[in-house]
């Protein structure tokens, strides 16, 4: 989801693919009975959702971090430059995409939440208000801090990304805000910031290069983790708050190093197509599932599988055709999707 560099290595692309897809289906099932597909909590639909929790978005995060690093800023005097970018590139898609989410909701029946309109004044600043636009407002903040360590020399080192990283994961276990005091996502922040350091040091350092034996001991420690985090899940463990962000870091971390060591092996051109378009299917996926749901059940159809598959579809594909339609148009280009203006308007990439 970076903006800068585009990867030459399909395998990112792919790992794209594969992330955009986990994320589309989570938000098609729903986190809850009363989002999404409203299935039951006793569903296996509610088990897939949850199985993968831990996973999706750090896995996006990851390859975030991956492709900054490609590119990383060197001094304080490119941070202006970075900023004014990741401004463009997260927040005015933050404010189009969300304005245009709300006017939907207020006004559009059979949607699963409704704001209030007085609730505006509010919407760009708590994360619950707008779903998953939160993850722009924590990648804004992460890109800051990242930049900032780029830019005093702290992340330079292995040594002192490693510092970093730890600091990182230590805040993600002891440090969260109540949800009145979110303001900007920063409990996003403090969840994916480790993620994104670590695909950060992935590529840059090439932690993962050349330790088959690393790879095994990762996959054991996945086995293990996630056999604890699931077997707490189905018996309701009343774990204390930190032990379960220690369980949920676990697998996170240990899950998505596991899924980018193994990135040439599902490195396929399909999913690779379907991940230069995950920008906007991020940002657009939810009108395609909501509307694709609502037309569904109104047309008789309530058959969970047949809502999953006829949400994916649209949720997946009405934003890749409206990026190959509209894509061209600076007012879309721009404006939605946070890409940089083009001098002229003939067809280019819309790959990101």
């Amino acid at each position: 989801m970076a903006e800068h560099a585009r990867p030459k290595d399909r395998s990112i692309q792919t790992l794209r693919g594969v992330a955009v897809l986990l994320m589309v289906a989570g938000h098609v099932i729903g986190s809850s009975g009363g989002r999404g597909m409203n299935v039951a909590d006793d569903s296996i639909w509610r088990w897939f959702y949850v199985a993968l929790e831990d996973i999706r978005m750090p896995l996006f995060t990851v390859i975030s971090g991956h492709v900054y690093a490609m590119r990383p800023i060197r001094s304080f005097a490119d941070y202006p430059s970075l900023a004014r970018g990741k401004a463009r590139r997260l927040l005015i898609p933050l404010v189009t995409v969300g304005l245009l989410l709300f006017v939907l909701q207020i006004s559009v029946p059979g949607t699963n939440s409704r704001p209030e309109l007085n609730e505006l004044a509010w919407f760009f600043v708590f994360p619950f208000h707008y779903g998953h636009l939160w993850f722009l407002q924590s990648m804004f903040l992460i890109f800051s801090t990242v930049a900032a360590l780029d830019a005093c020399g702290v992340t330079r080192t292995r040594a002192g990304w490693a510092i970093a990283t730890v600091s990182a994961l230590v805040v993600f276990v002891a440090v969260r805000v109540p949800s009145s005091a979110d303001v900007f996502s920063v409990n996003g922040y403090f969840r994916l910031l480790p993620f994104f350091l670590i695909g950060y040091g992935l590529h840059r350092y090439g932690v993962e290069k050349g330790r088959r034996v690393a790879v095994g001991v990762t996959l054991l420690a996945f086995l293990a983790v996630y056999s604890a985090r699931t077997i707490g899940t189905v018996n309701e463990w009343n774990l204390a708050p930190r032990v379960d962000r220690v369980l949920e870091l676990a697998v996170g971390v240990t899950g998505v190093v596991l899924i980018y060591s193994a990135r040439r092996l599902v490195d396929w051109a399909p999913l690779a197509w379907v991940g230069g378009f995950s920008f906007g299917i991020y940002l657009l996926h939810v009108f395609g599932s909501a509307a694709s749901r609502i037309f569904a059940r109104a047309m008789g159809i309530d058959a969970d599988v047949a809502l999953f598959v006829i949400g994916m579809v649209a949720g997946v594909g009405l934003p890749i055709m409206f990026q190959l339609i509209f894509g061209r148009w600076n007012l879309v280009w721009v404006g939605i999707l946070g890409e940089k203006r083009r001098r002229s308007d003939r067809a280019a990439s819309v790959h990101v």
